[in-house]
């Protein structure tokens, strides 16, 4: 019972949700869990009847049990899917956009930039044309002490 109510509360938040960005992945494994829930209520009250089916000796045990994991086996998987596409659903939104043609990472920080097109990279003790080169360090002669 807890199951259809998180499904039906899933497909109306889900579907309100549309509009803010929620994907048609979560509105859909909340349509497929509502459904699967749906006829898992109803397989309970059509196994109600087993013992009127074994009563009435229109079916042997075996046959029922094949019944029962023919109907059951279905229903986990269907709702085992939902789930499933629930988490993907919830893991793929929580992703961040991206915009197409912005570069995610422009480079390191700090790091000298490229030449221009038509422009040689600037090469390390060398200058560039109308920029003065620095004054280099002096030389100092090692102290000497006195003779």
């Amino acid at each position: 019972m807890l199951q259809l109510v998180v499904g039906l509360l899933g497909v109306i938040f889900s579907v309100k949700g549309r509009s803010r960005g929620v994907s048609g992945l979560m509105v859909g494994a909340f349509v497929v869990m509502l459904v699967t829930t749906a006829a898992g209520i109803a397989w309970q009250f059509v196994s109600l009847n087993v013992p009127s089916w074994s009563a009435s000796e229109q079916l042997t045990a075996d046959e029922i049990r094949l019944i029962f994991m023919g109907v059951g086996v279905p229903l986990d998987a269907a709702a085992l899917l939902s789930w499933l596409l629930v988490a993907i659903a919830v893991v793929k939104s929580g992703r961040s956009t991206r915009q197409p043609g912005i570069a995610p990472n422009p480079g390191p920080v700090n790091y000298p930039m490229a030449a221009q097109p038509g422009f040689q990279n600037p090469q390390p003790g060398y200058t560039q044309p109308g920029h003065p080169l620095p004054n280099p360090p002096t030389q100092q002669a090692p102290n000497q002490a006195p003779h």
